[in-house]
């Protein structure tokens, strides 16, 4: 189930982030935003739809993203959810593999090609598209950050390793896999990951 949290946005008040039946509304117009978002494709987040499906007044969309590019930036941003650190459970293998996993489980989950769809279209021409971008694929990938920096806390990771960068080449053979190709990332496809990366990161 996709959660929805507040996101930051230049149409939104002072009366807005304390009006409690403002952010109410705000958050029922997000939450309808980022059904139509996945269900139908960027190109259908309008104020139009959005306020026929939300049940509000066409105005009251606009008041808070009076364009289709900030109401499309802020559904974006809604699907975010808020990041709980991912604890180690073994050895770094072990946690590696399990990062792995639960990033398979988030992109499998939800409808994750049609949100980087949407980025990638915008991302080219637009600054605040390529920011929201990588805000998305950081929030995927942050678990796998997580069990790295902690592995090279305890010793199991050399400390010169840059977990960023490590993060990175693990998740992305995953993320290629299903957006690029839109093939099935198995338990095999995750274990060769695991074991090639191992080849250069092994317990010290």
């Amino acid at each position: 189930m996709i959660k929805i949290v507040e996101s930051s946005n230049e149409a939104d008040t002072d009366a807005d982030r304390v009006n409690p039946r403002t952010r109410r509304v705000r958050e029922a117009v997000l939450s309808v935003a980022v059904e139509v978002l996945v269900e139908h494709g960027a190109h259908e987040v309008t104020a139009a739809r959005i306020a026929e499906q939300a049940d509000v007044a066409r105005t009251t969309v606009y008041r808070h993203w009076p364009d289709q590019r900030s109401l499309l930036l802020a559904t974006i941003d809604a699907l975010t959810t808020p990041h709980r650190r991912t604890e180690s459970v073994g050895s770094l293998a072990e946690d590696v593999r399990v990062a792995l996993v639960q990033l398979r489980s988030r992109i499998t989950t939800h409808d994750v090609r049609s949100v980087f769809g949407a980025l990638a279209t915008h991302a080219a021409h637009d600054e605040a598209f390529s920011d929201a971008q990588r805000r998305f694929i950081e929030q995927l990938t942050q678990p796998t950050r997580d069990v790295l920096n902690a592995s090279q806390q305890r010793g199991a990771l050399q400390a010169d390793v840059d977990c960023d960068l490590e993060a990175r080449l693990l998740t992305g053979p995953i993320l290629h896999q299903h957006l690029a190709w839109h093939d099935t990332v198995t338990d095999s496809v995750l274990d060769l990951v695991v074991r090639r990366w191992l080849t250069t990161h092994d317990d010290p």
